[in-house]
């Protein structure tokens, strides 16, 4: 199994875990969802620049950069299908409870209705498969970026 493939799969894996637990603990573990997209996004570079760490002798940065593409898309697959059936069939009211906390939660922080009511109103419309295909876009984007950024340094070097 090639390298970005291999590590497309620990991402995807490490990721859909770390999102499943977050949903596990519940919508009143507020902080987790606040925490989760930063160590979402720390795990996502970690196991870029691991992954281009191993492909660099032989890449150079545009190689090094479709490498960090396949390992997005491998690990936005896996991701996409876990939050899906997680926010789908494991824990289908989840959504509606994180927008009933939310909302109790800026109530109490002092927030005219009027926002209250319009963040209450973007949560309440968010669905199992807008959420998946939010994760997949957001693995994506982040192993691109990161890929690109580390591509610089980890590649091949011709003298």
């Amino acid at each position: 199994m090639n390298v970005p493939v291999r590590y497309g799969l620990i991402l995807g894996v490490v990721a859909a875990l770390i999102s499943f637990v977050t949903v596990a603990m519940g919508p009143q573990m507020s902080v987790m969802a606040i925490v989760f997209p930063l160590v979402a996004t720390v795990v996502t570079i970690v196991i870029v620049f691991l992954g281009l760490k191993e492909t660099a002798a032989e890449a150079t940065w545009v190689g090094q950069l479709v490498n960090s593409v396949i390992l997005g898309a491998v690990a936005a697959a896996i991701v996409f299908v876990v939050s899906w059936l997680t926010l789908g069939v494991v824990f289908p009211h989840y959504l509606a409870e994180s927008a009933a906390a939310a909302e109790h939660a800026l109530a109490n922080a002092g927030l005219a209705p009027e926002m209250i009511e319009q963040q209450v109103q973007n949560l309440e419309e968010s669905t199992a498969i807008g959420q998946a295909f939010a994760g997949a876009v957001g693995t994506v984007v982040t192993s691109v970026i990161a890929g690109a950024i580390i591509g610089i340094f980890k590649r091949e070097s011709r003298v």
